[in-house]
């Protein structure tokens, strides 16, 4: 017996080993030493264009580890999904991005680079040394100009940008400011996405404030059909002195990630609520992918219901990619009629159990005891029938 007891424990031991590889984790934008360079999310007076390559890595984000991915690409990385970047532009000439990125009219130029960094986010590719990877590895990327050039938002240019998306055949669309849900131009757009069942995904905050203020205003509350993402951190808290929000939906990583720059393949690092409307995206991607099925407001409620619950439910890509959808049984279980059994308390199970007990140990000592004195007697008699007495008792 204790030899089967050390032959288990060495094999449990032996499985435990034999899972994946480590992988070395990004915590912050300082990575194994080399301290990435910021990303802006937008140009100062006088800026030209970023052409920094960013710096080289090949140390995973801390996002990879958080949001499961590794469990979750072995389900979906978002093939045949395409994902609209509405924004600063988007570059293709990060090596995660190449041959991925279709582009309306000039957004195939990111002179900020906030947008090739979100697309980075949603659907950059995994490449042999590089521990960075997109949400949705597999997917597509549509860039579509919603700023200016050097990214100043502008709700009219937001609300053109998602409707040019919506009527290109994006699935999923995200943007790189805060919409205004009472404003007739985004409600119009809301409508062109609806209509095309692409889902929208904004951000629920601001990333920074404009030129010239100390601090962003709060952020106006985003069309009810679109999902309001804010931002969080490793510990999954938000810093006090980060942008006002009026409303969200859902949390997500969006406080010091790593992604890609418009120029080379070094990284960079950046935060704000955008970023974490792309990560959001790219987990959107991952649904409709594993699910072609739903629509985009069934990847929406999917995406909450999958969520780690708390004040403001907190994404989880595999739950919203594995879970059972909202007010939906398991299909195993669908086809089968019901089996409703007599309800009871709950004692009487409890009753029941300690009464066979007893009557199974009362029958196992009566059984012994008899077995005690006629094993015995029979081997002395060699199992010959016994006799009896005149008086009718056994003789030796």
């Amino acid at each position: 017996m204790r030899r089967r007891t050390r032959l288990l424990l060495s094999v449990t031991a032996l499985v435990a080993l034999a899972g994946p590889a480590p992988v070395a984790v990004a915590g912050t934008a300082e990575d194994g030493g080399t301290t990435l360079p910021g990303m802006p999310d937008r140009l100062g007076d006088g800026q030209g264009c970023t052409s920094v390559r960013g710096k080289d890595t090949a140390a995973a984000p801390w996002t990879r580890g958080t949001l499961g991915l590794d469990q979750v690409w072995r389900l979906s990385r978002g093939r045949g999904v395409t994902v609209a970047v509405v924004g600063t532009g988007v570059s293709d000439e990060p090596a995660v991005l190449a041959g991925r990125v279709r582009a309306l009219g000039a957004a195939g130029k990111d002179c900020v680079g906030r947008g090739t960094f979100q697309a980075g986010l949603v659907a950059g590719a995994s490449i042999p040394g590089q521990g960075f990877s997109g949400v949705a590895p597999d997917a597509r990327i549509l860039a579509v100009r919603g700023t200016g050039e050097r990214g100043d938002p502008d709700t009219g240019r937001l609300a053109a940008g998602v409707r040019k998306a919506a009527e290109a055949g994006a699935d999923v669309i995200t943007v790189a400011a805060p919409l205004d849900g009472s404003d007739r131009r985004v409600r119009e757009a809301m409508a062109a996405a609806r209509a095309q069942d692409a889902l929208v995904i904004v951000p629920a905050a601001a990333d920074g404030p404009p030129p010239g203020l100390s601090e962003a205003p709060a952020a106006p509350v985003a069309p009810t059909q679109a999902l309001a993402v804010l931002d969080t951190g490793p510990q999954g808290t938000r810093a006090d002195s980060a942008p006002a929000y009026r409303h969200a939906d859902l949390s997500a990583p969006g406080s010091a990630l790593v992604g890609p720059g418009p120029v080379g393949d070094g990284k960079w690092t950046a935060s704000g609520s955008s970023l974490a409307a792309a990560i959001t995206a790219g987990t959107a991607a991952l649904v409709r992918a594993y699910h072609p099925g739903l629509s985009a407001a069934e990847v929406r409620e999917r995406l909450l219901a999958g969520a780690y619950p708390g004040d403001l439910p907190a994404l989880d890509p595999y739950g919203a990619v594995a879970g059972v959808a909202p007010g939906k049984a398991p299909a195993a279980a669908a086809d089968r009629d019901p089996v409703r059994l007599p309800e009871r308390p709950e004692t009487a199970g409890a009753r029941s159990t300690a009464y066979l007990v007893t009557a199974v140990a009362a029958g196992t000592i009566l059984l012994v005891s008899v077995l005690a004195v006629v094993l015995p007697r029979g081997r002395a008699r060699r199992w010959r029938p016994g006799r009896l007495d005149a008086e009718g008792r056994p003789l030796a």
